[in-house]
């Protein structure tokens, strides 16, 4: 028995040093991992409950866009960011996790940023019924 936990322990000492080589891995290959990036992938862990290396690469993605955005506009800041995990979500679900980040969003006035950033070319939208969906524009990292 005691061997047994021993081995456990063991093997959760080993899955921890990975995930924190990973993280080391991450943060020395790229110098996009500024002040700025590291902020961003401990709001996104916090509000969305991340691993810490998704919310790293995410940062990443998110600091290369955020200059194509009003630097005051924090809803369209906050919108980018629940973005930028390439996942397409309705309006209604992207007012949620803005909501998340910021404390409070009008399903409205999201709606009117993400129309903004379509006319951009930062979102796409695809209309499916009544519905909206919402994704980040799948070039912008090329431009």
């Amino acid at each position: 028995m005691l061997e047994e936990r021993l081995r456990r322990i063991e093997e959760l000492l080993k899955l921890v040093l990975n995930r924190l080589d990973n993280l080391e891995r991450l943060l020395r290959s790229n110098d996009v991992y500024s002040a700025e990036a590291l902020k961003i992938a401990g709001e996104l862990v916090l509000a969305f409950s991340i691993p810490a290396v998704k919310a790293l690469e995410y940062s990443s993605r998110i600091v290369q866009i955020l200059p194509k955005v009003d630097r005051t506009d924090e809803i369209s800041k906050s919108i980018i960011k629940v973005l930028s995990t390439r996942e397409e979500i309705t309006i209604s679900e992207l007012t949620r996790r803005v909501k998340k980040i910021r404390g409070k969003a009008s399903r409205r006035i999201v709606s009117e940023r993400v129309y903004k950033l379509a006319r951009k070319g930062i979102v796409t939208i695809r209309r499916s019924g009544n519905r909206l969906y919402v994704r980040l524009a799948d070039d912008l990292e090329t431009r």
